[in-house]
C-alpha cells in the first residue's frame, strides 16, 4: 500500500500522537505481554502469536511467540491492513491473497499460510497496533477463538493504559515529594488554606517568621496573624478581585508573630477548587530600606541648600548639586581640599573662619554667616550650619555642613537699616511690626504723634492701644485679615493719644513677604489727618445746610405753585369754556387777551419751577417712543398764529432720513424748541424763522444723532453779550424786558435741559441781521415701529362712560363738569376722600380723577384705601391724580399709592382729553 493511500486517513496523525503518548515504543520486553501472546497461541491453536505497534515508518514488536522479528515496512504488513478495520481480520490461505503472496514471512520462514489479527483500540478510538496469530497451514478460527482474540486485544489496551497512568502517578508523586522537600527547607512560608482562610498545611518556615510550629498553626485562620490595621484593605482587595473573576493575587501586608513582632510579608496567592495556595516572603528589611530611601529621596528632591561632607582632616569628600549651583565649585575643584581655603576672599572675615575651624577640632558644631566668594570671584553671603559626626570611640569621623545662600537676605537687612535711618528722621510716622502685627519698631515722629514710646508699644498691636472707639474695631480687624493674606491696605481711623486727645489717622500698610511668599513683617506709614477731617466735616455740614435750604426752596415754590395754580386753573378753565360757548364778537378779543395772559402767567410759573428742579437735581429725563417729525410739525403749526401776528414766515425744514420714531423725553424737547422758536418770533418782525431738523452724522442700529437748528432774521445779539445770555434772569439789553417781555429764564432752562441730554447749545448772531441757535442730541432708536396709527373716534369711546371727579374745590369741579360733560361722560362728584370711598364702594366707575390736597384724608391715602378693597374692580379701575404740586417725591408717591398717572393743574381741555383717550382706546 502506498504512503499516499496511507495518509488519506484523516485520523492518522492523531493515531500516531496517541501511540507516542502511551510511551510503549522501544520499551523492553515485559512478561505481561509475553504471557498474552502465549495465551493467544493456546486460544487460537496456532504456533505463532505477536503484539505489534504500528508507528509512522516502522513496526515495533512488543512481544513475539513462535518466530523471529522481521524488518518490514508498515504498509506491507498484516498489522497495517488489520488496523484499517475495526474487527478481526482473518486470511484462511495467505498464498491465495494477492496482498501477501510475496510477503517475506510467506515465501520464507516461517512460511505462514494463515493469519488472524484484532486491532488494539484505546478508549478514544485510536488504533495503536495489533495482536495477531499465524499458522503454517491454511485454516479458519471459530467464533469463540475470534472473540477470545478480541478479548486479548482489549486486555492489552488495559495493560498499556494502566502502565501509562502508573508512570504519570509516579511522576506526580515524585514531583510532590520534591516540592514538599523544597517547601520544608524554604525560608518562605508555603501554605494551603480552605476557602475561609483556615490553614490546612503550612511549612516549617512559620516557626522562623511567626514563632509557631507547623502543628500549632495548622487549623488556625490566616487572619489571626494579619495586622488589624491591614485586614480591611486586604479583604476588600481580594473580594474585589474575586468579583472580577480574578484567581491570582499578589499583596503585601503586615503579620504579627507569637511574641508581637510585626513583619511585612509579600504574598502570592492562587484560588483553585475551593482552596488557597499561598506563599509569603519576609520583606520587612526591604520595606524599612524602601521607607528610608523614600525619605532621603524626598529630602534630596526638595532641598535647595548646599551639602558638603568632609573627613576628619577637614578635607572635602563630597558635595551635592545645590552647592555647585550656589558657589560654582564642583566636587573635582574641592575634593581633598579645605572648603574655607577655596571660598575665602579679600573681604572674608579670616578670624571668624579660624574660630570655626578651632571649634571643629574641639568636636563642636557651629553656625556662622560668612562673606565668601564664588568660583567666578563674585561675593556671596553664606550661612554655614556645621555638624560633627563622631565614631564609637568619640573621635571626629566626618563633618556635615549645610550651606545656604543668604545674599538676598543680607541685602534686605542692609536696606532695612537704611530705611530705619530714613524713617527715624522723616515727619511721617512709621510703625514696623512682625508677621502677627505686633510692633517691633517705631520712629520718633510716631512717638511724638501718639505720646507713646517704643518700649510702651513694642510687642503690642498698635490699633489695640490707639483705638478706643468700638465702631473702629471692625475696620481694624478687616485690615489685619488683609495683611495676613499678603494684601496691602489704606484706612482712616479715629485714635486717642496717650494724653487722651482724639486724632484722625491715615494708615497705609505694606506687607513684606519672604522668598517663600510668607508674611515676614508689616510697615505702616501713618499721617495725622485731623485737620483734613475737620474741613471735610465742615463741608458736609455746609452741604447738608445747603440741601435743606434747597429743599425748603423747592417746598416753598411748590406750595406757592399750588396756591397760584388753583385759582389759575379756574381762570384758564373758564376762559376755554367761555370761548367754546359762542361768545359775542365784542367779547372774543377780551377773552383771547385773558387766555393769553393766564397762559403766559402759567409759562412763567413753569419756567421758575423747572429751573428749580434742574438746580436741585430733581429733574430726570424720561425715555418713551415718539415721532420727531410729528412733534416738530405740531410745534410749528401751533406757533403759526403767533408768527402771523408779527407778519413773520415760520417754516419747518425736515430731513426725511431722520428715523420715524425714537426714544426720549418728548416734553423736554418740546420745551426747548418752544423756548427757542418763541424767542425767535418775539424778536423778529416782518422776517423769516426756520426750524431745521436733520441727522448730525450717519445713524446706526442703536443710536440716531439728530441736529436741530432755529434761525431767524430778527434783531440779533451783540457779540459782547452772547457769552452771558444763558445766565438766569439775564437779557441781551436792559430795555428788552420792557419792550418784549419775558423773565430771562428761557435760555437758561434750555441750556440746562440740553445738559441733561449730554448736549450743548451753540449760538451764532449778528446784530440787526438775525440769530441761529443749534444743538445735537444722540437719541436711542426704536427697534420696531408700528407706523400705522389708528384714528380714534372719541365720541364713540366716551359715550356712556362713568367718571368720578374727587375735588374739594367747587370751581375745579364746576370746570371739570363743564369740560367732561360736553364729551358725553356720565359724571359723579365727591368733595372728600371719605365721600369718594363710599361712592366707589356703591357704584362702578370707568375712571376716577383724584385731587391730591384735600381736607381729612388726601388723595394718596384715598387711593391706597381703594386699592386695598377686596375685588378685581377696586384694584384695576384707572385713578388719575389732579395736582397743582410740583414736588419731585410726589412722582414716586403716585405709583406707590396705586395711581395710574397724573395731570398738572391748570390743565388744557386737550391735555385731559388725550389722557382719557389713552385709557379708553
Amino acid at each position: 500500500m502506498s504512503s499516499e493511500s496511507r495518509n488519506s486517513s484523516a485520523n492518522e496523525d492523531e493515531r500516531i500522537k496517541a501511540l507516542h503518548r502511551y510511551g510503549i515504543l522501544d520499551t523492553p520486553k515485559e512478561n505481561e505481554f509475553d504471557n498474552i501472546t502465549k495465551l493467544a497461541t493456546l486460544i487460537c491453536n496456532t504456533p505463532i502469536a505477536l503484539i505489534t505497534m504500528v508507528d509512522e515508518d516502522r513496526l515495533f514488536f512488543k512481544s513475539i511467540t513462535g518466530t523471529q522479528e522481521q524488518e518490514i515496512l508498515p504498509e506491507q504488513s498484516f498489522s497495517w491492513f488489520t488496523i484499517l478495520g475495526d474487527d478481526v481480520l482473518e486470511i484462511p490461505d495467505i498464498s491465495k491473497d494477492e496482498r501477501f503472496k510475496n510477503h517475506p514471512g510467506v515465501i520464507g520462514s516461517p512460511n505462514a499460510r494463515f493469519y488472524a489479527g484484532a486491532p488494539l483500540i484505546d478508549e478514544h478510538g485510536h488504533k495503536l497496533g495489533v495482536i495477531g496469530v499465524f499458522d503454517v497451514v491454511p485454516r479458519q478460527l471459530t467464533n469463540d477463538q475470534k472473540e477470545g482474540l478480541k478479548t486479548l486485544s482489549r486486555e492489552i489496551i488495559t495493560h498499556i493504559s494502566l502502565k501509562q497512568k502508573s508512570a504519570e502517578l509516579a511522576a506526580k508523586t515524585q514531583r510532590f515529594e520534591d516540592l514538599l522537600n523544597i517547601s520544608t527547607v524554604s525560608p518562605e512560608i508555603h501554605c494551603i488554606l480552605d476557602y475561609f482562610g483556615n490553614i490546612l498545611f503550612i511549612n516549617d518556615a512559620v516557626t522562623t517568621i511567626l514563632e509557631y510550629t507547623a502543628e500549632e498553626a495548622t487549623g488556625l485562620s490566616i487572619w489571626n496573624f494579619c495586622n488589624k490595621e491591614d485586614i480591611n484593605s486586604v479583604v476588600k482587595y481580594i473580594e474585589d478581585g474575586l468579583r472580577n473573576k480574578q484567581k491570582q493575587f499578589n499583596v503585601d501586608f503586615r503579620i504579627v508573630s507569637k511574641t508581637g513582632i510585626i513583619r511585612w510579608l509579600s504574598w502570592s496567592m492562587v484560588a483553585k477548587n475551593g482552596r488557597w495556595y499561598a506563599y509569603g516572603r519576609d520583606i520587612t528589611d526591604s520595606k524599612r530600606v524602601e521607607n528610608d530611601l523614600m525619605k532621603l529621596s524626598f529630602v534630596a528632591s526638595k532641598i535647595d541648600s548646599g551639602v558638603v561632607l568632609s573627613d576628619s582632616n577637614n578635607h572635602v569628600t563630597w558635595v551635592n548639586a545645590a552647592f555647585e549651583k550656589i558657589t560654582g565649585f564642583t566636587l573635582k575643584d574641592l575634593k581633598g581640599k579645605r572648603l574655607g581655603d577655596l571660598i575665602a576672599g579679600p573681604k572674608t572675615d579670616a578670624q571668624l573662619l579660624e574660630r570655626a575651624r578651632q571649634l571643629s577640632k574641639q568636636n563642636q558644631s557651629f553656625t556662622v554667616d560668612l562673606l565668601a566668594y564664588r568660583k567666578d570671584k563674585k561675593p556671596i553671603w553664606l550661612s554655614v550650619y556645621n555638624t560633627v559626626v563622631l565614631n564609637e570611640k568619640g573621635s571626629l569621623e566626618m563633618e556635615v555642613e549645610i550651606i545656604i545662600d543668604i545674599t538676598d537676605k543680607k541685602k534686605v537687612e542692609e536696606e532695612l537699616q537704611v530705611l530705619s535711618l530714613v524713617a527715624s528722621k522723616t515727619n511721617t510716622s512709621v510703625n514696623i511690626s512682625n508677621r502677627y502685627g505686633n510692633t517691633t519698631w517705631v520712629n520718633q515722629s510716631l512717638e511724638k504723634l501718639t505720646g507713646y514710646t517704643l518700649s510702651e508699644l513694642q510687642g503690642k498691636k498698635l490699633g489695640d492701644i490707639l483705638s478706643t472707639d468700638a465702631s473702629e474695631h471692625a475696620i481694624i480687624e478687616a485690615s489685619r485679615n488683609k495683611a495676613q493674606n499678603n494684601e496691602s491696605y489704606s484706612i482712616e481711623v479715629k485714635a486717642t493719644t496717650k494724653e487722651g486727645n482724639h486724632v484722625w489717622l491715615s494708615v497705609s500698610n505694606t506687607p513684606i513677604v519672604n522668598e517663600k511668599g510668607e508674611l515676614e513683617r508689616q510697615i505702616d506709614l501713618i499721617t495725622d489727618i485731623t485737620q483734613r477731617k475737620q474741613v471735610e466735616q465742615e463741608l458736609i455740614t455746609a452741604k447738608e445746610q445747603a440741601l435743606q435750604l434747597s429743599e425748603a426752596k423747592e417746598m416753598f415754590l411748590s406750595v406757592m405753585s399750588h396756591e397760584i395754580r388753583t385759582p389759575l386753573n379756574a381762570v384758564i378753565g373758564m376762559t376755554h369754556l367761555l370761548l367754546d360757548n359762542d361768545p359775542k364778537a365784542s367779547q372774543i378779543d377780551d377773552l383771547n387777551i385773558l387766555k393769553f395772559s393766564s397762559e403766559n402767567l402759567l409759562n412763567i410759573i413753569n419756567d421758575i419751577l423747572d429751573f428749580t428742579k434742574i438746580e436741585t437735581g430733581n429733574m430726570v429725563l424720561e425715555s418713551i417712543p415718539f415721532s420727531v417729525k410729528a412733534l416738530t410739525g405740531d410745534i410749528v403749526n401751533s406757533l403759526q398764529v403767533n408768527a402771523a401776528i408779527k407778519e413773520n414766515r415760520l417754516r419747518l425744514d425736515f430731513d426725511d432720513h431722520v428715523p420715524e420714531t425714537i426714544m426720549g423725553d418728548k416734553t423736554r424737547l418740546y420745551q426747548v424748541l418752544m423756548n427757542l422758536l418763541g424767542n425767535a418770533i418775539k424778536f423778529t418782525d416782518h422776517g423769516e424763522i426756520t426750524l431745521k431738523v436733520g441727522l448730525a452724522t450717519a445713524a446706526c442700529e442703536k443710536y440716531a444723532p439728530i441736529y436741530f437748528e432755529v434761525s431767524d432774521t430778527g434783531i440779533g445779539i451783540p457779540q459782547d453779550k452772547q457769552s452771558y445770555i444763558f445766565e438766569t434772569f439775564t437779557q441781551a439789553k436792559t430795555d428788552i424786558s420792557r419792550k418784549y417781555g419775558g423773565t430771562g429764564l428761557g435760555l437758561a432752562i434750555t441750556k440746562k435741559l440740553l445738559k441733561l441730554y449730554n448736549s450743548d447749545i451753540e449760538v451764532q448772531s449778528q446784530e440787526g441781521k438775525g440769530t441761529t441757535f443749534s444743538f445735537a442730541i444722540n437719541f436711542d432708536r426704536v427697534a420696531v415701529v408700528d407706523a400705522a396709527q389708528k384714528v380714534v373716534d372719541t365720541a364713540d369711546i366716551f359715550a356712556g362712560k362713568k367718571i368720578l371727579v374727587v375735588d374739594d374745590n367747587e370751581i375745579n369741579t364746576l370746570i371739570a363738569g363743564r369740560v367732561l360733560g360736553k364729551w358725553g361722560f356720565v359724571l359723579d362728584f365727591a368733595a372728600s376722600g371719605h365721600e369718594a370711598i363710599e361712592k366707589v364702594m356703591k357704584n362702578t366707575y370707568d375712571l376716577i380723577f383724584m385731587d391730591i390736597k384735600m381736607p381729612g384724608i388726601d388723595g394718596f391715602e384715598t387711593t391706597g384705601i381703594i386699592r386695598e378693597l377686596p375685588g378685581h374692580y377696586f384694584k384695576s379701575v384707572p385713578i388719575i391724580a389732579l395736582t397743582a404740586s410740583t414736588l419731585q417725591d410726589e412722582n414716586s408717591k403716585f405709583k406707590a399709592s396705586g395711581m395710574n398717572g397724573h395731570i398738572l393743574k391748570p390743565f388744557k381741555p386737550e391735555e385731559i382729553r388725550n389722557i382719557i383717550t389713552a385709557y379708553f382706546s
